[in-house]
């Protein structure tokens, strides 16, 4: 009787699988332990590389935080002008920055000059007299300067257009052109560059027009 030879053992789906997964790992595992080294040399880069962007991220956060707190001045607008109450009544005070200082007129009189003071916590001072009588109320004047209602301080002091602003309400001001100023290019303008000079976020209606008109532009703010 011939004998039958043995055709070897039949592997199912899950065998193969299995086969596979054990050739895979063996090849793994050699090819980890030829390249140990690189790996290692590898992951460390690859953590140095991360611990320095870490490093250098918080760095520039800290010198741009201080180089924002350094270069931002208390007022950086170069006039302003608004009304204060003296002795003679309202009178139109304008501040226009002069280097290291402000020199301060009242209605075209030079009254002096005055600057802050970091050793006192950047208080106003003067060495002139007679600035010294209007030095308060000045300096509360400017310390309003960039809420809603010191607006009109820094549109007068940024625009020679403007020649008086009046509130008609809490959220409307009227502002009034000189009477050869062009009020449709002066509107379009100052709507286009009007939110660089705001920083406070309460609505405010501007009404522009020239002095004697009825015609007016409405330009609304926030």
């Amino acid at each position: 009787m011939q004998k039958i030879k043995p055709i070897g053992h039949i592997c199912c789906s899950t065998d193969m699988e299995v086969f596979v997964n054990e050739q895979t790992g063996r090849r793994a595992g050699k090819w980890i332990a030829r390249h140990t080294t690189g790996l290692f040399i590898g992951a460390a880069f690859g953590v140095s590389l991360v611990a320095i962007c870490l490093i250098y991220g918080k760095w520039r956060g800290k010198i741009l935080k201080s180089s924002a707190s350094e270069a931002k001045p208390d007022l950086n607008m170069e006039k302003y002008i608004f009304d204060i109450a003296t002795s003679d009544g309202i009178k139109q005070v304008t501040v226009e920055s002069s280097g290291e200082c402000y020199s301060v007129s009242l209605e075209n009189s030079f009254l002096g000059t005055m600057w802050q003071d970091p050793a006192h916590g950047m208080q106003w001072k003067t060495e002139d007299q007679p600035l010294q009588e209007h030095l308060w109320d000045i300096s509360a004047a400017l310390s309003e300067a960039f809420s809603r209602n010191g607006f009109p301080t820094i549109l007068k002091g940024a625009y020679p257009e403007i020649i008086q602003t009046r509130w008609k309400t809490s959220e409307t001001l009227e502002v009034i052109l000189k009477p050869d100023a062009d009020l449709v290019v002066f509107s379009t303008f100052l709507q286009d560059e009007v939110m660089n000079l705001v920083d406070f976020e309460e609505h405010l209606d501007l009404v522009v027009k020239k002095k004697e008109d009825n015609y007016f532009k409405i330009i609304g703010v926030n």
